[in-house]
């Protein structure tokens, strides 16, 4: 008997079957292009280094194919280059640190015809790693990443790590080398193209060598410096056939504005003191509430820039619960009573898996285990604030309310005190009106 499954299933033909449908063609877009955009203003290795990513121009840029590459090499304090030795017992080796395309990025700001576009908090070197040791699966953290600098550690602050040391070795007699790294920041983090006939100016701050550069062993009369060479940003654009470009046009006009979905990332931090039990509810966001948190803690010294210790050694510290309070709610609903120290913490990594989306699927995943979790510096919890924290294709519905975070150790935390660092998604909303002008609904 052949039936079936339900009534409301409706007939379909197989596309091996299909003889009638033929893609679509392609007409509006006569020709794409990569161009490279030089430092408008004089170049210093301090920086800042700013761009005209477009000029007034008819073409359309393509935000989210947008690049800076970075020349840059260590060397000593008088700017002269060092040999690492391999051989002794205990070498003197240093590298950048991770994600060092992005790393070297303390902020950005843009601005659209002259007015504020974006600005961010000088935490865009957590933001992105964040993203990068997170989000992405080994198969890209292997291959693309690496044009970034990102070599995967499975355990930070560690020599013998494979990340470190092949970033060792992409820096070990070569002399000065490239980095490339898309930039990272919300309006080109969406699809859509630019408006033509927009001035672009992006501004990027520079982090200090303390902060970017990784070393063990090193002589105490040695100091090193993360030298820039050389800065340009690559950009992708377009132009379009001018019935399709004036089209656009005549619909900005009539619509008043032309809008751009997307989500804004926002990082927080904030410093809990030495011989401490606890870290006393901290408000983060004093306006809607986030799709989703992740929440690390790392050590004072290295957060504001150490050579000795990498800023992304993430470590438990005795923690003993962590939670979040948001419109009347406490998650996780009970406290974790966390001890990493007799192996009670695979709840938290499991939320940190789920809150990704990484649980039960054979699609993705970052290749943090629980060792990794426990001790290789990757303790970082996740929490999901939102029904659809995962799906960039809705909305939520918009809560005005506080978020806070909240820590209890079960021992007292270090000499030098840390620095808690909370990664937050939220909804936004960009627009540009009929004369270019940005309108940024308010997030935080």
């Amino acid at each position: 008997m052949i039936s079936r499954m339900d009534p409301k299933s409706h007939d379909v033909i197989v596309d091996s079957l299909d003889f009638s449908t033929m893609p679509g063609t392609q007409s509006g877009i006569i020709n794409s292009r990569w161009t490279p955009v030089p430092l408008k203003n004089t170049f210093q290795a301090q920086g800042p280094f700013e761009f005209i990513l477009t000029n007034n121009s008819r073409s359309y840029l393509n935000l989210k194919r947008t690049y800076l590459i970075f020349t840059f090499e260590i060397t000593d304090s008088a700017g002269k280059p060092i040999t690492m030795d391999l051989t002794p017992k205990n070498p003197f080796v240093f590298a950048p640190i991770n994600n060092i395309a992005h790393s070297i990025v303390k902020n950005f700001s843009l601005h659209i015809n002259s007015q504020l576009a974006f600005h961010n908090s000088s935490n865009y070197a957590y933001k992105s790693y964040f993203e990068q040791a997170l989000m992405y699966g080994q198969e890209i953290k292997d291959s693309t990443l690496t044009a970034a600098g990102f070599y995967h550690d499975t355990s930070v602050d560690d020599i013998t790590s494979p990340g470190f040391i092949k970033r060792c070795e992409s820096i070990h007699n070569q002399g000065p080398i490239q980095v490339a790294a898309n930039i990272s920041i919300d309006l080109m983090n969406q699809p859509r193209v630019l408006l033509n006939g927009c001035n672009v100016k992006l501004t990027v701050y520079p982090n200090d060598s303390k902060f970017l550069i990784e070393s063990y062993n090193r002589p105490t009369a040695t100091e090193l410096q993360f030298k820039i060479k050389d800065v340009y940003a690559l950009v992708n654009e377009f132009d379009l056939a001018d019935g399709l470009s004036n089209a656009l046009e005549a619909a900005v006009i009539e619509h008043k504005t032309i809008q751009y979905p997307l989500i804004s990332s926002q990082v927080r931090s904030f410093y809990i003191e030495p011989n401490r039990m606890d870290a006393p509810s901290n408000t983060l966001f004093t306006s809607k509430m986030p799709r989703r948190i992740f929440v690390g803690l790392v050590d004072a010294d290295a957060y504001n820039g150490s050579y000795d210790k990498s800023p992304f050694n993430f470590k438990p510290h005795g923690i003993s619960d962590i939670h979040v309070d948001y419109c009347g709610i406490t998650l996780p609903g009970r406290p974790f009573s966390l001890d990493f120290t007799n192996n009670k913490f695979i709840e938290a990594y499991l939320q940190l898996q789920e809150t990704l989306g990484h649980t039960r699927n054979n699609v993705a995943c970052n290749s943090i285990n629980t060792r990794m979790f426990k001790e290789g510096g990757f303790t970082i919890f996740g929490f999901e604030l939102s029904p659809v924290a995962q799906d960039n294709s809705l909305f939520e519905l918009v809560k005005q309310t506080n978020v806070s975070v909240r820590l209890n150790f079960k021992d007292k935390t270090p000499e030098g005190g840390l620095y808690c660092v909370v990664y937050a998604e939220f909804d936004q909303l960009f627009a540009l009106d009929a004369l270019r002008n940005p309108q940024i609904d308010t997030i935080v």
